[in-house]
């Protein structure tokens, strides 16, 4: 790309100019070919597609200026580097020229640092529309690190073992049939454009840029920074801020606006950030802590007492309307990766995508308003084992798993349970085994413990041989005539969908683009066959059952803009009693619109069986009362999302959301039909909504951040 070697009439501007220009054309060019993706999510009108266009080149004009000025000033130390060698050796070269070959060689580098961020980027908004955000960053830290986890339970034995992030890598690297003729396009699509750049700036910019330099160089130079600087702020006084707000109500068309290196750089930041003490957004200065430690406690407490200053979310629990059972009931809680509600009883190509589990919802108190309270695995797990909100930066279980919190295994162990986790992975993922171990976790199983031939593809174990596993832990619990806790998270419905082909429906949902699909189809399979073999055995006596997600679709999947942002939460939840717990009085089998999230499952689990603490910091309530009679309806749902900065809150009113990144309150309805409302803070029909949500925002993140979310030492021996 270097121009001095095509013709020595190029000079230092026009050098500059060319790369200046090149850098946009490139950028440029991946958005052209992310177009059509986006163009498959929704036909926008003309109007919109212009809007986004040139919010996205004006965006292009920031990097691509930012790009050149650093290329400029590595260039000119490489000018002065090759000037003293050149004067070494003796050797009478212009130094206009050394600085103009230091300009081309810190150029061609720094545009193949950028184009490998987008050959990256590009590859990121295939998997799930999104430029490189904080999950990205986030599972890079994971996939670099590769944490040796140091199990306090096992004191000196270091496991090193891949991380999540690797693991999934490797499967995706084994895929390339699926990624490497995308990748080839795009470089195809880049080539013919960097071509076509080429030529039409040597043909038709350079025979006109020249005579201006030599005519007038010093107009040309002002011309030049001018240029520089109104780019750098992409043509607008509020340079890349108002590309962040760009006025797109499109989910689809605001991601394709956005520019990758900006992008990135605000998740990065992010990241690096959320390792440190949490900063409320500026949106959050009108609302001080004190007041959302009051609007908060409302909220959660349904009238409770909150009698300890130092830890303000720690509340005094009274009676209420629980449903028990006459003993301690066996728990078996099971996480399917990624389950969404909207794909129950669902048909794809003629074939019944979860035939069981409609069934067993006929059998069960199936939740149908029910919400996953964060996105990715640690955040529903960190939730539903301890009745708190996750953390907005990077996942309490990886990064504040040595505080304290009062978590589901460590009170069942308390009340004599056997407390057991089987997963198909390592137990290094995401800090799983440290926390576990630190919140009353008696044993986790991980793949080093399933028998020598076990069928394992894709991330890790199958969740057939994740079944078996558990089928076998089961057994040896239920023979040890004690309660017992057994929790697992399934794997095959994670991406890249790599599932064995084990029955015909799931050979012909192959062809379904969804990869999901098939997978889901897998899993019911798998869970039916496990399922039933344990009813058959009596291995389920005296056992409560309960089904969800550990979150929602990781992609953006909704028939509008406002179901891809909600629908990372759609989870359901299904409680199963078996018949020697049944009665009349304690278990009515149906669907109930009762509002809740995975914050309640552990006072609902401890309720049923008469064993909630005194005082708890839950942020979640007991909703026993629905398996036989109801709830009263003042329930509600706390969210939050690390994909779009977003929190949210679900209740009787329908959804209200908040993108921070967007600065956009919204309103939705529960069952998501209709288009979404555009709100403002100050309205008053939401105003009070709104600054709740606000609320438990702050008052959660700023007590964690703070280590005044729960205290053993303080506090433990009042349970």
């Amino acid at each position: 790309m270097n121009g001095a070697t095509h013709t020595s009439r190029w000079t230092y501007r026009s050098v500059l100019a060319f790369w200046w220009l090149f850098f946009v054309a490139i950028q440029q060019a991946e958005r052209l070919f992310l177009l059509p993706e986006a163009w498959k999510l929704e036909q926008p009108e003309t109007g919109l597609l212009v809007r986004t266009l040139w919010i996205g080149l004006r965006a292009d004009l920031i990097t691509a200026t930012f790009g050149i000025l650093l290329a400029v000033l590595i260039g000119v130390l490489a000018g002065l580097v090759l000037t003293v060698a050149a004067h070494w050796r003796a050797v009478s070269i212009p130094s206009e020229t050394h600085h103009r070959r230091g300009l081309s060689g810190a150029s061609l580098l720094v545009g193949l640092l950028l184009m490998t961020v987008l050959i990256v980027d590009m590859g990121y908004y295939g998997f799930n529309q999104q430029h490189l955000d904080f999950v990205f960053f986030e599972y890079v830290d994971d996939l670099l690190t590769q944490q040796s986890a140091r199990s306090e339970v096992d004191a000196g034995n270091v496991a090193t073992a891949a991380s999540q992030a690797s693991e999934q890598t490797s499967a995706e690297l084994q895929e390339g049939e699926k990624w490497g003729p995308r990748v080839a396009a795009f470089l195809l699509v880049q080539g013919l454009v960097i071509a076509v750049l080429l030529l039409v700036f040597r043909l038709l910019i350079l025979p006109v840029l020249l005579p201006w330099e030599e005519g007038y160089p010093g107009q040309v130079t002002g011309v030049l920074a001018v240029g520089l600087v109104v780019c750098a702020m992409g043509l607008h006084p509020q340079g890349p801020y108002a590309i962040r707000i760009a006025p797109i109500s499109s989910t689809a068309y605001y991601m394709l606006a956005q520019n990758p290196v900006l992008y990135a750089g605000e998740a990065l930041r992010a990241t690096i950030g959320s390792r440190l003490s949490r900063v409320p957004p500026p949106a959050l200065d009108s609302l001080p802590f004190e007041e959302a430690i009051h609007l908060a406690q409302a909220a959660v407490g349904q009238g409770a007492a909150f009698p300890y200053p130092k830890y303000p979310l720690v509340r005094r629990n009274e009676a209420g309307s629980s449903v028990r059972f006459g003993r301690p009931t066996n728990v078996l809680l099971i996480f399917i990766e990624g389950l969404d509600r909207r794909y129950l009883n669902r048909t794809v190509l003629g074939i019944r995508v979860t035939p069981f589990l409609d069934r067993l919802k006929e059998e069960s108190v199936y939740f149908d308003r029910f919400f996953a309270s964060g996105t990715q695995t640690a955040r529903g797990l960190f939730a539903s084992f301890c009745s708190y909100y996750p953390r907005q930066g990077t996942a309490a279980m990886k990064t504040r798993y040595a505080q304290d919190y009062l978590c589901l295994p460590s009170l069942l162990r308390k009340h004599g349970y056997r407390t057991e986790m089987v997963i198909g992975q390592h137990r290094d993922l995401n800090r799983l085994h440290i926390f576990l171990s630190r919140n009353g976790l008696h044993q986790l199983f991980d793949e080093n413990e399933f028998p020598a031939g076990a069928e394992r593809m894709g991330l890790g174990m199958t969740d057939g041989a994740l079944f078996d596993m558990l089928r076998t832990r089961i057994e040896v619990l239920q023979q040890a005539k004690r309660p017992f806790f057994l929790t697992t998270l399934t794997l095959s419905s994670h991406h890249p969908f790599t599932v064995p082909l084990t029955s015909p429906e799931v050979r012909a949902l192959q062809a379904e683009p969804d990869g999901y699909v098939a997978a889901l189809r897998y899993v019911d399979q798998e869970f039916e066959r496990f399922f039933t073999e344990l009813q058959r055995r009596g291995l389920l006596k005296d056992t409560v059952v309960l089904i969800l997600g550990d979150h929602g679709r990781h992609e953006p999947i909704g028939r509008t803009d406002q179901e891809k942002l909600i629908g990372h939460f759609l989870s359901p939840l299904f409680i199963w009693v078996d018949g020697s717990l049944r009665s009349a009085a304690n278990f009515k089998p149906r669907t109930i619109g009762t509002i809740a999230s995975q914050v309640d499952l552990e006072p609902t689990i401890l309720g049923m069986n008469g064993l909630l603490p005194r005082v708890s910091p839950f942020l979640g309530r007991d909703v026993s009362c629905a398996l036989a009679a109801g709830c009263p309806e003042d329930g509600h749902a706390f969210f939050s999302s690390a994909y779009d900065d977003l929190i949210g809150l679900a209740d009787r009113d329908g959804i209200l959301f908040y993108s921070f990144r967007t600065e956009m309150l919204g309103q939705a309805e529960l069952s998501l039909d209709g288009p979404p409302v555009r709100r403002l803070v100050t309205d008053p029909e939401i105003a009070a909504r709104y600054r709740g949500m606000l609320a438990l925002y702050i008052s959660a993140n700023t007590l964690m951040e703070q280590g005044r979310v729960w205290s053993w030492k303080e506090l433990g021996n009042g349970l």
